[in-house]
């Protein structure tokens, strides 16, 4: 959760007047232009904020046709509200002008801006560790480096930064060292190689602010993060919930192909879900992870696959105010007490 002022909570939760904060920055910091909503000139934002991908829209009015190229300028859009302490917002992750057009309706001129976030600046970068022309890491960089360190030292090769792991461990992020082999050809992107080395962990990636990552790593035994209720604040307009077969509920990891590529001394890892196989049939997922040449890494892979499949198991929508303290993978719980 986004932590956020008393007085901004005490405005959201009675609904009063919003308040967007929409600063953007040129690259080098030095030029500034702000069209907060207090400015008069956001017409609409659409802004999405998914898993592996953020991006949003923006409308401004621009009769007086003074808005100039904002394209390579960021900015970190703030949503909130007017207090008694002024506008107060809770800043969202750094999205880029990657587009802009510049819109006449019949004398009415308007510049719509394309933004685009981290995870796109990721996929716009290819890894470069290790020695050209392969940059197949010869050198080793990255050897002996868990998967958190390995995600570390990616993030700095486009002048991001991961925070501190802190309790967020799941017991494979920052313990396992896995044997690592990035651009074997072709080259691969940033968020090519950050989704490779995530998917071996129970944990998730977080965008936010400051061109900053965060490592969150939710189980079912969290405590709920914000609580919406039917009759009283934090109001909540709809909610769905839909609950899914656990497919696959089993999970064999294949491993240790050996340095000869022969396969001649498989290392086995295995996980399963007993009540859902019960439930419904055995539905087998079969994947190799050549490189783990341990049991314990095997069985602690297949065991990250069936967890990444298991969350999938419970999908759902809620409709509410906006809440400018809720981030990705946060923890909600809904009441309908009427």
């Amino acid at each position: 959760m986004r932590a956020i002022s008393g007085t901004l909570e005490a405005a959201q939760e009675t609904m009063g007047q919003p308040y967007i904060y929409l600063l953007f920055t040129s690259p080098d910091g030095g030029t500034t232009y702000d069209y907060s909503s207090s400015i008069g000139r956001i017409l609409s934002i659409e802004h999405h904020e998914e898993a592996y991908n953020d991006y949003a829209t923006v409308i401004l009015r621009n009769e007086d046709r003074s808005i100039p190229d904002l394209t390579g300028y960021w900015t970190e859009i703030g949503y909130g509200y007017v207090t008694g302490a002024g506008n107060e917002h809770s800043q969202t992750s750094r999205l880029w002008v990657k587009h802009q057009r510049h819109v006449s309706y019949m004398g009415v001129l308007h510049a719509q801006l394309e933004l685009e976030g981290m995870w796109n600046v990721l996929r716009e970068q290819l890894l470069r560790v290790g020695n050209p022309p392969y940059y197949s890491d010869e050198d080793e960089e990255l050897a002996d480096l868990t998967v958190y360190g390995i995600i570390s030292r990616v993030l700095t090769e486009v002048g991001f930064t991961l925070d501190a792991l802190g309790t967020e461990d799941d017991s494979i992020v920052d313990s396992y060292a896995p044997k690592f082999a990035p651009n074997d050809q072709p080259f691969e992107s940033c968020a090519a190689v950050l989704y490779r080395l995530i998917q071996m962990t129970k944990c998730y990636i977080r965008s936010k602010t400051s061109k900053a990552m965060k490592i969150v790593y939710p189980e079912v035994t969290d405590t709920p993060d914000v609580t919406y209720y039917s009759d009283r604040a934090y109001w909540f307009w709809e909610y769905m919930e839909r609950t899914n077969l656990l497919i696959p509920n089993h999970v064999i990891v294949f491993c240790n192909r050996g340095e000869d590529g022969l396969w001649t001394n498989i290392i086995t890892g295995e996980a399963s879900d007993a009540a859902e196989i019960a439930k419904y049939m055995d539905v087998t997922a079969l994947t190799t992870a050549a490189l783990i040449d341990s049991q314990t890494d095997a069985t602690n892979r297949a065991a990250a696959l069936l967890s990444r499949a298991r969350a999938e198991t419970l999908a759902g929508r809620v409709y509410i105010p906006h809440d400018c303290r809720v981030e990705l993978y946060d923890k909600i719980k809904v009441y309908d007490l009427r």
